[in-house]
C-alpha cells in the first residue's frame, strides 16, 4: 500500500500510529513525502514497517493548514493522509491522530500501533531496561541527561530566561538543549547548547537516551514521547489539535516552572524510565 503526507516533520508523527495500523491491516508500506519531511526519511527507513520512502521534489507548502498539493494519489494507488480540507469540517476529530484515522478509516488504534517509532522505543529499552554486567560490576549506565528543545515553529514559545532557569534546575544533571539557534543566551556551565549542530537522526538518539525531555510542542517532543523517555510540554499557548492521543506525556505552562523542575527531578530520582503505564507496557510485550 502507498501513503502520501506531504507535510511538515512534526504532521507526519501525528501521522504514524495511523500509517503503522495501516501496515499492521494490509502489509509493509510505502510512504511518499514531500521535501518538508526530507530530514525524517533516514529514521523513517528504520521503522520495519515502512518498506520504503519515496520523496516528490516538487514544490511543496502549506496554505491556510492545507498542504498544497495532498490529493497526490488517486483512490486506486493509495490513501492521501496530508493535511486536507476535510481536517477542518466543524464535525472532525479534534486531534491530528484521529483526523488521519478517520480519513484511513482505522476505527481503533492497539497500544503496539502507538508505538510508531519502533526503533527509537527498542533503543532506549536496550539501555534502560537491561542491567549488564562484567566481572560482577555494571560497565556502563545510561547517561544522565536532560535534554531541552525550546523552540517551536509554529506556536508560540516561551522566553529563553524561562529556559535558562529550567536548566538551573536540574544543575547537578547533563543539560542538553536541541534544535535551532533562533536566540541566543548564555547557559549555566551544566549545559551544552547543540542548536542548530543536529540532523533530526543524531538529536533522535539524544532523546532516546535522556532521563527526561523538557521542550515546546515541536519534532523533538513527538520524536521524545514516541521513543517512550517522560516527556514533559512546557509552553503557555495551548493548542488542543496538537495534544497527543497516542502516548503519555506532561504538560506545564511558565507559571508552573518550579513544579515542573521538581516533578522531573522526582521522575528522575525514582528511576522512572517511561511514563507509560503498566498495562499497556504488559500488552506490549504480550503483542511482541
Amino acid at each position: 500500500m502507498k501513503i502520501h503526507h506531504g507535510g511538515k516533520n512534526g504532521d507526519l508523527i501525528y501521522a504514524l500510529p495511523v500509517i503503522k495500523a495501516l501496515a499492521r491491516i494490509h502489509g509493509p508500506i510505502t510512504l511518499v513525502t514531500s521535501v518538508l519531511c526530507y530530514q525524517l526519511v533516514p529514521l523513517l527507513w528504520e521503522q520495519p514497517y515502512i518498506q520504503d520512502v519515496e520523496m516528490t521534489y516538487g514544490e511543496a507548502r502549506i496554505t491556510k493548514g492545507v498542504v498544497e498539493p495532498w490529493a497526490v494519489l488517486s483512490p486506486e494507488e493509495g490513501i492521501n493522509l496530508s493535511l486536507q480540507p476535510a481536517m477542518y469540517r466543524p464535525d472532525a476529530p479534534v486531534s491530528w491522530t484521529m483526523c488521519y484515522a478517520e480519513i484511513a478509516g482505522i476505527k481503533e488504534l492497539t497500544v503496539s500501533d502507538k508505538i510508531a517509532l519502533p526503533t527509537l522505543w527498542n533503543h532506549r529499552q536496550w539501555y534502560y531496561e537491561h542491567e549488564v554486567k562484567y566481572d560482577g560490576k555494571k560497565p556502563w549506565k545510561p547517561p544522565q541527561t536532560v535534554v531541552l528543545a525550546p523552540e517551536s515553529e509554529t506556536l508560540k514559545c516561551i522566553p529563553l530566561k524561562y529556559w535558562r532557569e529550567v536548566a538551573e534546575g536540574f544543575g547537578d544533571y547533563s543539560v542538553i538543549v536541541i534544535g535551532q539557534m533562533q536566540e541566543e543566551i548564555k547557559w549555566p556551565k551544566n549545559t551544552t547548547d547543540l542548536r542548530g549542530m543536529t540532523t533530526v537522526s543524531s538529536a533522535a538518539r539524544f532523546l532516546a537516551e535522556a532521563r527526561l525531555f523538557v521542550g515546546s510542542m515541536s519534532l523533538p517532543f513527538n520524536l521524545a514521547r514516541h521513543a517512550g523517555t517522560p516527556s514533559f510540554v512546557f509552553q503557555d499557548q495551548y493548542l488542543e489539535r496538537c495534544i497527543p492521543v497516542d502516548t503519555p506525556y506532561r504538560y506545564y505552562t511558565s507559571a508552573n516552572l518550579d513544579k515542573m523542575i521538581a516533578d522531573g527531578r522526582s521522575i528522575i530520582k525514582s528511576g522512572l524510565t517511561t511514563l507509560w503505564n503498566q498495562s499497556d507496557l504488559d500488552l506490549l510485550e504480550k503483542a511482541a
